[in-house]
């Protein structure tokens, strides 16, 4: 008994602890510093839910590199953010009843209730960031590597490795600053 008591209890632990690793931070705390940039917890908290923070922070550093590279390059996003944002559509109203709505409805509904916000509102805002920053990246990519050809996995992968590289090259300018 005293054995299935303790296993409970550590199992217990072990879950606060995974469940409250992000959410000893404060929205105004700095998770990251790329090139002076200073991503904030709120930011994150914005775009992901509070237990995979730490799970994304490489790949929003990466993307922060992309970015600028990209703004510094003086790509023009603008038209495919508003073709993007268009072709989405807005949040789904609650008589749509597909897998789609219902997974866009079950992300945004805690996130705009954690932050304070119509779910439809949140929708919004995050879907202009998010096509943002895709956007930013995809330039950045394309620019450098061209438009990709028949084989889209090859592509990918050299993709991918470019933006390694950016991250390697801009090592001593990024501060990881949660754990």
């Amino acid at each position: 008994m005293n054995k299935l008591i303790s296993f409970v209890v550590f199992v217990s632990f072990i879950f606060l602890i995974g469940c409250t690793n992000s959410i000893k931070y404060n929205d105004e705390d700095v998770a990251a510093i790329v090139r002076g940039e200073e991503i904030t917890i709120g930011e994150l908290r914005f775009l992901y839910q509070d237990q995979k923070l730490l799970d994304v922070i490489d790949g929003v550093v990466k993307a922060e590199l992309a970015v600028q590279e990209a703004k510094k390059m003086n790509l023009d996003v603008s038209k495919e953010i508003k073709e993007t944002i268009e072709a989405r559509g807005g949040y789904p109203p609650d008589d749509i009843d597909n897998p789609t709505a219902k997974s866009i409805r079950e992300f945004a509904e805690p996130q705009a209730k954690k932050l304070g916000m119509d779910p439809g509102e949140y929708y919004e805002k995050y879907i202009e960031i998010t096509t943002t920053t895709v956007a930013y990246i995809n330039a950045y990519v394309h620019e450098i590597l061209g438009e990709p050809g028949d084989n889209v996995e090859e592509y990918d992968e050299r993709a991918n490795q470019l933006l390694n590289d950016l991250v390697e090259e801009n090592e001593d300018e990024i501060e990881i600053l949660i754990e």
